[in-house]
């Protein structure tokens, strides 16, 4: 089992107490600063100070964005099967013998 680090962060101004692995230690920070740095954004663009409503739409762009990413991938996935599948066609119909 992988060894756990007691860290401390900031989000949104409120510290948290955490336990990570060695690996996860390094995301878990990158994503307090990316946090950190999207409330530091809104504050310049949005007329709210409320931090709630800041975190409410990190959530919103984050999610956007993994469910975008998660869609890329299924339609590369499926794309390289239809691509397999052509190949095959085209092997047979040319009469190539794969070993």
């Amino acid at each position: 089992m992988a060894e756990q680090n007691n860290i401390n962060i900031m989000v949104a101004g409120r510290p948290y107490k955490l336990k990570v692995s060695g690996e996860e230690e390094s995301f878990v920070r990158q994503a307090a600063k990316e946090i950190n740095d999207k409330i530091s954004e809104f504050q310049k663009t949005l007329l709210t100070r409320d931090k709630q409503d800041f975190l409410s739409m990190i959530a919103l762009q984050t999610t956007a964005d993994m469910l975008q990413s998660k869609n890329k991938i299924t339609n590369s996935a499926s794309l390289e099967a239809k691509f397999d599948e052509l190949e095959q066609l085209l092997d047979r119909s040319l009469g190539i013998t794969l070993f």
